[in-house]
């Protein structure tokens, strides 16, 4: 019996919106909606990218390049651009045949697990290399006296930051025990960055960040008390975070951004598990409440209450 051919076409429309959650996975290639991934083909740190843009299962990777699903499959599994539209159409019901054994299935399944195992390890080196950055960044910082950022925000410098000769402030990301993994700088001019790398072992450059997830930096000193509940608070930025340090004395973790709310939370949780837990978040509606949004996720995991702080009446009264 001849096997039925098929139009690309067909196949395509047929398979409009089955790409990240039938098809793919047939193939075990994993994909995340507009989110910043290793590639699943060539693995590259960060660099591909799935957004679906004509609803052909596309993406564009920075180092192997861009194209739709069918293109995505073939570079994967090494299947012909035949083979992997009748296997498409088979997923997609156009044809019940299909030529994929239990053996190819398993034989992707481990390549996919070596890709992941690599970025893995290129991803550790990378974070290893950043902290050993950081730390000499912040140990040999040329300091000042004035930062032209914390006069503005009226907030005052905590003794473990350290303020560089041209006025920038260097703040210290630490994790729960006490390894300092990354160094945000503020600029005069209220800059934010954090340190992204510079060559791995093979002389290439590293364009991915260092770790963030579950790092803070600890305004005031934690004294807990082994019986009786004490406050922390956890806030995203220094300036906030400060002035709520500055009006009640209680002790405030920086999660730096929102999205590591969460995690700082479950990082301090286990720290100090008599603490109660106040997130200061940042009410931004331009980034649809984020940070309220981050906060209660940060809450169901560590228990506590959420605050949105109000800055301008002590503003005013200041000025």
């Amino acid at each position: 019996m001849t096997k039925p051919t098929f139009q690309i076409g067909d196949v395509k429309a047929r398979a409009t919106g089955m790409w990240a959650d039938t098809i793919f996975p047939r193939f075990n290639i994993d994909v995340r909606f507009k989110k910043k991934t290793p590639c699943p083909a060539c693995g590259g740190s960060d660099r591909f990218r799935y957004d679906d843009k004509n609803g052909n299962g596309d993406y564009i990777c920075q180092q192997c390049g861009a194209g739709d699903g069918i293109s995505l499959i073939q570079k994967v599994t090494g299947l012909t651009f035949p083979e992997a539209l009748s296997e498409v159409a088979a997923i997609v019901g156009l044809d019940a045949t299909s030529t994929i054994t239990d053996e190819d299935r398993a034989r992707w399944r481990k390549e996919r697990e070596l890709r992941e195992k690599e970025q893995h390890e290129r991803e550790r080196k990378r974070h290893e290399q950043i902290a050993r950055k950081a730390e000499g960044m912040f140990r040999n910082a040329y300091l000042g006296e004035t930062s032209l950022y914390l006069i503005e925000k009226q907030v005052d410098k905590d003794p473990k930051i350290k303020i560089t000769y041209d006025g920038d402030v260097l703040i210290p990301a630490y994790d729960e025990n006490g390894k300092m993994w990354n160094l945000q700088t503020i600029e005069p001019d209220g800059t934010k960055y954090f340190i992204k790398g510079d060559t791995n072992d093979s002389g290439e450059w590293e364009t991915g960040g260092g770790r963030m997830g579950g790092l803070f930096f600890m305004i005031g000193e934690v004294q807990p008390d082994l019986y009786d509940t004490h406050i922390i608070c956890i806030a995203e930025g220094y300036a906030t975070g400060m002035s709520i340090h500055m009006a009640t004395g209680f002790p405030v973790a920086l999660a730096f951004v929102a999205n590591n709310l969460p995690k700082v939370g479950a990082a301090l949780v286990n720290k100090y598990p008599n603490a109660t837990f106040v997130y200061c978040a940042d009410d931004d509606s331009a980034k649809q409440n984020t940070g309220l949004t981050e906060a209660q996720k940060a809450v169901d995991i560590t228990g506590g209450i959420i605050v949105l702080p109000d800055f301008k009446q002590t503003q005013e009264s200041m000025t």
